[in-house]
């Protein structure tokens, strides 16, 4: 089953000529979503809608991959929900149509740039971690003892104190003795 999607960026634009292109490739006027998004951050409730309708076999028809998509991570994520229901994609502009043979390995292509978008992310934050590291910085939220107080905090514990008592002592909940008490002094 054919469905269609088009997209305009602002309310004074027009969708008209993307719909009759649609309706010319043999989109049914009534499986044709339009949005209306201003910029990239825009939601866009029909596309959510259009990728929840789509069954196995059915095939999305857009007439350019911008009006789908608002950047290459979400081009590969639309791909992605496209293949977990086995959908198509047909782009008329691109003249991409994964039902063809020539360009089945389109959304298989997809799944390969996410899984590389997933990699240079994690291998970036890695690289930002480390540099803060390098230059003394330490990630995650301060502690909430200070170095003398965390000591004063394993005296008191290996004094026979309980936890409660020393927590009742430097003010502060049970959970943050204990987070200290397991750190070697």
């Amino acid at each position: 089953m054919l469905r269609g999607y088009a997209r305009v960026a602002s309310a004074t634009d027009d969708a008209a000529d993307q719909v009759a292109r649609l309706q010319a490739e043999g989109v049914p006027t009534e499986r044709i979503r339009v949005d209306t998004s201003l910029g990239t951050r825009g939601a866009r409730p029909e596309l959510e809608a259009v990728l929840g309708d789509l069954r196995r076999g059915d095939v999305l028809v857009v007439t350019r991959l911008d009006r789908l998509a608002s950047s290459v991570l979400h081009l590969v994520q639309v791909g992605q929900r496209l293949r977990s229901v086995g959908a198509e994609l047909r782009s008329l502009e691109e003249d991409v149509d994964t039902t063809s043979d020539s360009d089945a390995g389109v959304l298989p292509t997809l799944d390969l740039l996410a899984g590389l978008q997933r990699t240079l992310v994690s291998a970036s934050t890695r690289a930002g971690l480390d540099a803060a590291r390098a230059r003394g910085r330490r990630g995650g939220r301060p502690p909430r003892l200070s170095a003398e107080a965390a000591a004063e905090a394993q005296r008191l514990y290996d004094q026979g104190r309980s936890v409660t008592e020393i927590a009742e002592k430097l003010d502060v909940p049970r959970t943050t003795v204990y987070g200290h008490l397991r750190r070697p002094t």
